[in-house]
Protein backbone atom coordinates (compact mmCIF):
# COMPACT_ATOMS: atom_id res chain seq x y z
CA UNK A 1 0.00 0.00 0.00
CA UNK A 2 1.57 3.49 -0.71
CA UNK A 3 0.59 6.60 1.39
CA UNK A 4 1.44 10.23 0.46
CA UNK A 5 3.23 12.52 2.90
CA UNK A 6 4.90 15.99 3.14
CA UNK A 7 8.98 15.21 2.97
CA UNK A 8 11.51 16.21 5.16
CA UNK A 9 15.08 16.68 5.18
CA UNK A 10 15.48 13.07 5.96
CA UNK A 11 14.30 12.06 2.59
CA UNK A 12 17.05 13.98 1.15
CA UNK A 13 18.60 11.08 0.03
CA UNK A 14 16.24 9.17 -1.63
CA UNK A 15 15.06 11.88 -3.36
CA UNK A 16 17.97 12.42 -5.00
CA UNK A 17 18.23 8.79 -5.87
CA UNK A 18 14.80 9.38 -7.47
CA UNK A 19 16.57 11.73 -9.99
CA UNK A 20 19.43 10.44 -10.50
CA UNK A 21 17.93 7.15 -11.24
CA UNK A 22 16.80 8.96 -14.55
CA UNK A 23 20.39 9.90 -15.82
CA UNK A 24 21.37 7.19 -18.75
CA UNK A 25 25.22 8.18 -18.00
CA UNK A 26 27.15 10.84 -16.56
CA UNK A 27 29.08 13.49 -18.37
CA UNK A 28 31.36 16.28 -18.13
CA UNK A 29 32.59 19.14 -20.35
CA UNK A 30 36.20 18.08 -21.65
CA UNK A 31 38.20 21.38 -22.63
CA UNK A 32 37.87 20.88 -26.28
CA UNK A 33 33.97 21.29 -25.51
CA UNK A 34 33.17 17.99 -26.02
CA UNK A 35 30.87 15.79 -23.39
CA UNK A 36 32.71 12.61 -22.10
CA UNK A 37 31.76 9.87 -20.37
CA UNK A 38 32.75 10.57 -16.27
CA UNK A 39 31.91 8.57 -12.90
CA UNK A 40 29.45 10.29 -10.92
CA UNK A 41 31.67 10.63 -8.04
CA UNK A 42 34.51 12.68 -9.59
CA UNK A 43 31.78 15.24 -10.74
CA UNK A 44 31.87 18.78 -8.56
CA UNK A 45 28.18 19.74 -7.42
CA UNK A 46 28.26 22.15 -10.61
CA UNK A 47 28.47 19.43 -13.27
CA UNK A 48 25.93 17.23 -11.31
CA UNK A 49 23.35 19.99 -11.37
CA UNK A 50 23.87 20.43 -15.09
CA UNK A 51 22.45 16.90 -15.54
CA UNK A 52 18.97 18.06 -14.29
CA UNK A 53 18.89 20.88 -11.65
CA UNK A 54 19.46 20.48 -7.55
CA UNK A 55 17.97 17.07 -7.04
CA UNK A 56 21.09 15.49 -8.50
CA UNK A 57 23.41 16.10 -5.36
CA UNK A 58 22.74 15.20 -1.72
CA UNK A 59 23.96 18.52 -1.07
CA UNK A 60 22.30 20.49 -3.20
CA UNK A 61 19.01 18.99 -2.72
CA UNK A 62 18.91 19.31 0.58
CA UNK A 63 19.19 23.24 0.15
CA UNK A 64 16.20 23.00 -2.16
CA UNK A 65 14.11 20.84 0.00
CA UNK A 66 14.99 23.50 3.02
CA UNK A 67 13.71 26.27 1.51
CA UNK A 68 10.63 24.40 0.30
CA UNK A 69 10.00 23.74 3.66
CA UNK A 70 10.20 26.68 4.90
CA UNK A 71 7.86 28.35 2.75
CA UNK A 72 8.07 28.14 -0.86
CA UNK A 73 5.95 25.10 -2.09
CA UNK A 74 5.66 21.77 -0.80
CA UNK A 75 7.84 18.57 -1.41
CA UNK A 76 5.66 15.22 -0.79
CA UNK A 77 6.98 12.06 -1.19
CA UNK A 78 4.78 8.45 -1.93
CA UNK A 79 6.27 5.58 0.26
CA UNK A 80 5.49 1.59 -0.10
CA UNK A 81 6.43 0.68 3.71
CA UNK A 82 9.37 3.00 4.87
CA UNK A 83 10.45 3.10 0.83
CA UNK A 84 10.38 6.37 -0.42
CA UNK A 85 9.63 5.45 -4.24
CA UNK A 86 8.31 8.63 -6.01
CA UNK A 87 7.96 12.19 -5.34
CA UNK A 88 6.50 15.25 -6.06
CA UNK A 89 6.30 19.07 -5.84
CA UNK A 90 3.79 22.00 -5.83
CA UNK A 91 3.19 25.43 -5.76
CA UNK A 92 0.62 27.56 -4.33
CA UNK A 93 0.28 30.54 -6.59
CA UNK A 94 -2.12 33.65 -6.25
CA UNK A 95 -2.05 35.02 -9.85
CA UNK A 96 -4.55 36.81 -12.48
CA UNK A 97 -7.01 35.10 -14.31
CA UNK A 98 -6.67 32.53 -16.23
CA UNK A 99 -4.81 31.15 -14.07
CA UNK A 100 -6.15 32.24 -10.62
CA UNK A 101 -5.56 31.03 -7.38
CA UNK A 102 -3.68 27.71 -8.08
CA UNK A 103 -1.96 25.10 -6.81
CA UNK A 104 1.13 24.53 -9.65
CA UNK A 105 2.38 20.91 -9.91
CA UNK A 106 5.97 21.94 -10.72
CA UNK A 107 7.70 18.04 -10.98
CA UNK A 108 6.48 14.40 -10.38
CA UNK A 109 9.11 11.61 -10.47
CA UNK A 110 8.46 8.08 -9.56
CA UNK A 111 12.08 5.96 -9.05
CA UNK A 112 13.17 4.31 -12.26
CA UNK A 113 12.76 1.03 -10.26
CA UNK A 114 8.99 1.37 -9.31
CA UNK A 115 7.30 3.08 -12.25
CA UNK A 116 4.21 1.84 -13.96
CA UNK A 117 2.69 0.92 -10.67
CA UNK A 118 0.04 3.83 -9.73
CA UNK A 119 2.35 6.47 -7.79
CA UNK A 120 2.34 9.03 -9.79
CA UNK A 121 -1.91 8.79 -10.24
CA UNK A 122 -1.81 8.51 -6.09
CA UNK A 123 0.65 11.75 -5.58
CA UNK A 124 -1.75 13.39 -8.03
CA UNK A 125 -4.96 12.67 -6.29
CA UNK A 126 -3.45 13.48 -3.43
CA UNK A 127 -2.73 17.04 -4.32
CA UNK A 128 -6.19 17.59 -5.84
CA UNK A 129 -6.96 16.99 -2.48
CA UNK A 130 -4.14 19.66 -1.19
CA UNK A 131 -6.47 22.03 -3.52
CA UNK A 132 -9.70 21.49 -2.68
CA UNK A 133 -8.62 22.02 1.14
CA UNK A 134 -7.24 25.09 0.21
CA UNK A 135 -9.43 26.25 -1.74
CA UNK A 136 -7.64 26.49 -4.92
CA UNK A 137 -9.60 27.13 -7.90
CA UNK A 138 -7.35 24.58 -10.31
CA UNK A 139 -4.76 22.46 -10.21
CA UNK A 140 -1.72 23.48 -13.09
CA UNK A 141 0.67 21.63 -14.92
CA UNK A 142 2.96 22.44 -17.73
CA UNK A 143 4.14 19.47 -19.26
CA UNK A 144 4.83 18.87 -22.95
CA UNK A 145 5.41 14.89 -22.86
CA UNK A 146 2.94 13.77 -20.21
CA UNK A 147 0.01 14.86 -22.03
CA UNK A 148 -2.02 11.24 -21.50
CA UNK A 149 -1.22 10.77 -18.02
CA UNK A 150 -2.67 14.10 -16.79
CA UNK A 151 -5.49 13.52 -19.67
CA UNK A 152 -6.44 10.39 -17.38
CA UNK A 153 -6.64 11.78 -14.20
CA UNK A 154 -9.22 14.34 -15.92
CA UNK A 155 -6.98 17.43 -16.34
CA UNK A 156 -7.09 19.24 -19.75
CA UNK A 157 -5.12 21.51 -22.24
CA UNK A 158 -6.30 24.91 -21.87
CA UNK A 159 -3.14 26.94 -23.13
CA UNK A 160 0.01 26.29 -24.47
CA UNK A 161 3.00 28.56 -25.13
CA UNK A 162 6.60 28.88 -26.45
CA UNK A 163 10.31 30.17 -26.52
CA UNK A 164 11.10 33.32 -27.71
CA UNK A 165 13.66 35.82 -28.58
CA UNK A 166 13.04 39.53 -29.81
CA UNK A 167 15.94 42.25 -30.32
CA UNK A 168 15.86 45.77 -28.22
CA UNK A 169 15.77 48.76 -29.16
CA UNK A 170 15.43 52.76 -28.10
CA UNK A 171 12.03 53.77 -27.77
CA UNK A 172 10.11 56.92 -26.85
CA UNK A 173 8.31 56.04 -23.35
CA UNK A 174 8.09 57.61 -20.46
CA UNK A 175 8.58 54.99 -17.15
CA UNK A 176 11.07 54.66 -13.77
CA UNK A 177 13.29 51.74 -13.27
CA UNK A 178 15.03 51.25 -10.01
CA UNK A 179 16.69 48.14 -8.16
CA UNK A 180 14.42 45.57 -7.23
CA UNK A 181 14.96 44.96 -3.70
CA UNK A 182 12.32 43.26 -1.57
CA UNK A 183 12.11 39.76 -1.72
CA UNK A 184 8.25 39.19 -0.21
CA UNK A 185 6.59 37.34 -3.25
CA UNK A 186 3.38 38.43 -1.63
CA UNK A 187 4.04 41.73 -3.72
CA UNK A 188 3.30 39.96 -6.60
CA UNK A 189 -0.46 38.22 -5.32
CA UNK A 190 -3.20 38.35 -8.19
CA UNK A 191 -0.64 40.06 -10.85
CA UNK A 192 0.09 38.79 -14.46
CA UNK A 193 3.49 37.54 -15.54
CA UNK A 194 3.34 37.64 -19.13
CA UNK A 195 6.96 36.83 -19.81
CA UNK A 196 9.13 33.86 -18.64
CA UNK A 197 6.10 32.04 -17.09
CA UNK A 198 7.67 28.76 -17.23
CA UNK A 199 5.95 27.20 -14.06
CA UNK A 200 3.55 29.04 -11.30
CA UNK A 201 4.23 32.60 -10.43
CA UNK A 202 5.66 31.56 -7.00
CA UNK A 203 7.88 28.85 -7.98
CA UNK A 204 9.29 31.78 -10.96
CA UNK A 205 9.33 34.15 -7.92
CA UNK A 206 11.64 32.62 -6.34
CA UNK A 207 14.29 31.94 -9.00
CA UNK A 208 15.09 36.05 -8.82
CA UNK A 209 17.87 35.74 -5.84
CA UNK A 210 20.52 33.13 -7.00
CA UNK A 211 21.83 33.12 -3.45
CA UNK A 212 18.71 31.92 -2.00
CA UNK A 213 18.79 28.37 -3.82
CA UNK A 214 22.39 28.08 -5.57
CA UNK A 215 24.27 26.19 -2.83
CA UNK A 216 27.27 28.07 -3.26
CA UNK A 217 28.28 27.01 -6.83
CA UNK A 218 29.95 29.78 -7.95
CA UNK A 219 28.88 29.06 -11.71
CA UNK A 220 24.88 29.41 -10.16
CA UNK A 221 26.18 32.50 -8.01
CA UNK A 222 28.46 34.51 -10.61
CA UNK A 223 25.75 34.45 -13.51
CA UNK A 224 25.44 38.24 -14.15
CA UNK A 225 20.87 39.22 -12.87
CA UNK A 226 19.56 42.62 -13.09
CA UNK A 227 16.28 42.90 -10.47
CA UNK A 228 13.86 46.23 -11.26
CA UNK A 229 10.70 47.79 -10.61
CA UNK A 230 9.30 49.68 -13.19
CA UNK A 231 6.62 52.29 -13.29
CA UNK A 232 5.16 53.54 -16.85
CA UNK A 233 3.01 56.54 -16.74
CA UNK A 234 -0.34 55.94 -15.22
CA UNK A 235 1.54 54.53 -12.56
CA UNK A 236 1.66 51.31 -13.73
CA UNK A 237 3.78 48.99 -11.83
CA UNK A 238 6.14 46.14 -13.22
CA UNK A 239 9.05 43.78 -11.88
CA UNK A 240 11.65 42.77 -14.14
CA UNK A 241 14.07 40.38 -13.58
CA UNK A 242 16.55 40.14 -16.17
CA UNK A 243 19.17 36.60 -15.89
CA UNK A 244 22.33 35.26 -18.02
CA UNK A 245 20.39 32.25 -19.84
CA UNK A 246 21.39 28.61 -19.31
CA UNK A 247 20.85 27.98 -22.42
CA UNK A 248 23.91 26.41 -25.07
CA UNK A 249 22.10 28.73 -27.67
CA UNK A 250 21.76 31.98 -26.31
CA UNK A 251 22.83 34.55 -28.16
CA UNK A 252 26.60 36.53 -27.14
CA UNK A 253 25.26 39.53 -24.69
CA UNK A 254 21.12 38.51 -24.37
CA UNK A 255 19.60 38.00 -21.39
CA UNK A 256 16.30 36.21 -20.27
CA UNK A 257 13.25 37.78 -19.37
CA UNK A 258 10.78 37.00 -16.33
CA UNK A 259 8.11 39.59 -15.82
CA UNK A 260 5.29 40.37 -13.62
CA UNK A 261 2.78 43.00 -14.52
CA UNK A 262 0.16 45.12 -11.86
CA UNK A 263 -2.17 45.43 -14.31
CA UNK A 264 -2.89 43.47 -17.57
CA UNK A 265 0.25 44.00 -20.00
CA UNK A 266 0.32 46.26 -23.17
CA UNK A 267 2.41 47.33 -25.90
CA UNK A 268 3.51 49.87 -23.45
CA UNK A 269 5.29 47.53 -21.07
CA UNK A 270 6.83 45.78 -23.82
CA UNK A 271 8.43 49.14 -25.18
CA UNK A 272 9.52 49.99 -21.97
CA UNK A 273 11.37 46.72 -21.58
CA UNK A 274 12.66 46.92 -24.56
CA UNK A 275 14.03 50.65 -23.85
CA UNK A 276 15.99 49.73 -21.28
CA UNK A 277 17.56 46.97 -22.26
CA UNK A 278 18.76 48.90 -25.41
CA UNK A 279 20.31 51.17 -23.08
CA UNK A 280 21.88 49.21 -20.92
CA UNK A 281 23.98 47.07 -23.96
CA UNK A 282 21.76 44.49 -23.90
CA UNK A 283 21.05 43.13 -27.65
CA UNK A 284 18.34 40.85 -27.26
CA UNK A 285 16.19 39.48 -24.69
CA UNK A 286 15.13 35.50 -24.39
CA UNK A 287 12.01 34.86 -22.96
CA UNK A 288 8.87 32.38 -22.92
CA UNK A 289 5.39 33.38 -23.79
CA UNK A 290 1.69 32.01 -23.61
CA UNK A 291 -0.20 31.65 -27.01
CA UNK A 292 -2.61 34.62 -25.27
CA UNK A 293 -0.16 37.12 -24.56
CA UNK A 294 2.08 36.76 -28.29
CA UNK A 295 0.22 39.85 -29.27
CA UNK A 296 2.38 42.19 -27.26
CA UNK A 297 5.60 40.73 -29.45
CA UNK A 298 7.25 43.19 -32.28
CA UNK A 299 7.01 42.09 -35.85
CA UNK A 300 11.03 40.85 -35.17
CA UNK A 301 10.26 38.31 -32.28
CA UNK A 302 12.09 34.84 -33.88
CA UNK A 303 10.56 31.56 -31.98
CA UNK A 304 12.93 29.01 -30.45
CA UNK A 305 12.36 25.34 -30.04
CA UNK A 306 11.01 25.49 -26.59
CA UNK A 307 7.35 24.77 -26.15
CA UNK A 308 4.91 23.90 -23.87
CA UNK A 309 1.34 22.67 -23.50
CA UNK A 310 -0.61 24.09 -20.35
CA UNK A 311 -2.95 21.36 -18.02
CA UNK A 312 -5.67 21.97 -15.16
CA UNK A 313 -7.92 20.41 -12.98
CA UNK A 314 -10.65 21.31 -11.21
CA UNK A 315 -10.00 20.61 -7.63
Amino acid sequence: MVTIRLATLQDTAAISAIHQADVPRWTRLAPDGQLIPADYADLNLYERWQHGGAWLSIETCAVHLNRLLAGSGFPLVACVGDQVVAEAEVYESFEALPFGHNLEISIINTHADHQRRGYGRALVEYILQMARLMGCERVCVSDADAQGFYEKLGFRQTNSGYGVRFPTETGRIVYQAVELTERDPKQVKGWHMPFGRYRGSRQEWDKLFPQDWAGGIPELLNRSTIHLKMTLSGGQRAFVFLSEPEHADALHGEMHLACWSERPPTPLLMAALRDWAHRQGIPSLLTYIWEAEAHLLPSSATPTDYTQVFYECKP
